[in-house]
């Protein structure tokens, strides 16, 4: 992050691969993940459904109540990123904090394909503006950065078990790499915030911290409302309420609605990876 802000021209060279970058992490990090506890997953979809629910209806509405009456002119950003799916990034906070992944992937793809027919309507609803998430596109992004890496390491399981074994072992160092490419990429682009107005960052990243706990009570709420019992499914609700598509909804609100849209999004990045380390500390107390 620090390096792309500091040397925002090294960052944008990265920025257009964003996507490879990201589907590296995933194919990593799935190659973990049986098929066969996918398909588990979704016979017994009542976990998934509740997460989904919570998480693209219950938790925008939410946050959009209370940004409407606390901070109005940032109800839209807050509604964008708090409505957004599950990120594709969250297997790889599952494979370091411990979790069920099959569950985690199981909202990611729930989620995402929800997203751009929810979200869309709610922006709508609330700011009669249009706003559409292009479906071709959404579907593009979720083969190129969810399927295929998870297609690669399902044939590389079965047909190459010793490739399998060292891409596991490399995975810890990898993950981290690809981790640090993204970061690169997306801090370059709001580089000139943190110089020319360093109040609006420390606002902006301050409701970034307090949006990552709001939606860890969710989570939280989540496991209580459909009583979902073991240590690892608590931990995969609270990681697919927390650990969100927010790098997709910088680049759309970014697009469609400005900069300091997207900067809420993007700098969301913060809390992200700073509460992996607080989760890894907690679960081991």
């Amino acid at each position: 992050m620090a390096v792309g802000v500091v040397f925002p021209s090294t960052g944008q060279v990265l920025q257009p691969y964003v996507l490879v970058w990201l589907a590296g992490l995933l194919f990593f990090n799935l190659i973990t993940l049986n098929i066969p506890d996918i398909v588990s997953t979704f016979r017994r979809p009542k976990n998934v459904a509740v997460l989904s629910i919570v998480k693209l209806i219950i938790v925008p509405l939410t946050m959009y109540g209370i940004s409407y009456l606390v901070y109005p002119s940032l109800s839209l950003a807050i509604l964008l990123l708090s409505g957004i799916s599950t990120g594709l990034g969250a297997p790889f906070v599952v494979n370091l904090v411990g979790g069920n992944l099959s569950l985690t992937v199981g909202t990611i793809i729930i989620t995402s394909f929800a997203v751009p027919f929810i979200l869309p309507t709610l922006v709508y609803i609330f700011f009669s503006a249009e706003f559409s998430i292009p479906i071709l596109q959404m579907i593009v992004l979720l083969s190129a950065a969810l399927f295929i890496p998870l297609t690669l390491g399902w044939l590389t399981k079965k047909y190459s078990p010793s490739i399998a074994k060292a891409v596991k072992k490399a995975s810890p160092l990898a993950s981290i790499m690809f981790v640090v490419l993204i970061n690169l990429g997306i801090f370059s682009e709001f580089a000139h915030y943190f110089v020319a107005d360093s109040l609006f960052v420390i606002q902006t990243t301050s409701l970034d911290f307090a949006l990552f706990g709001a939606y860890g009570l969710a989570g939280f709420l989540a496991i209580r409302i459909n009583n979902i019992k073991g240590k690892q499914e608590r931990i995969s609700a609270f990681i697919a309420m927390t650990y969100i598509n927010n790098i997709l909804i910088a680049v759309f609100a970014q697009q469609f609605f400005g900069k300091e849209a997207g900067a809420l999004a993007a700098f969301y990045n913060i809390p992200y990876y700073f509460g992996i380390f607080l989760l890894k500390k907690i679960i081991k107390c």
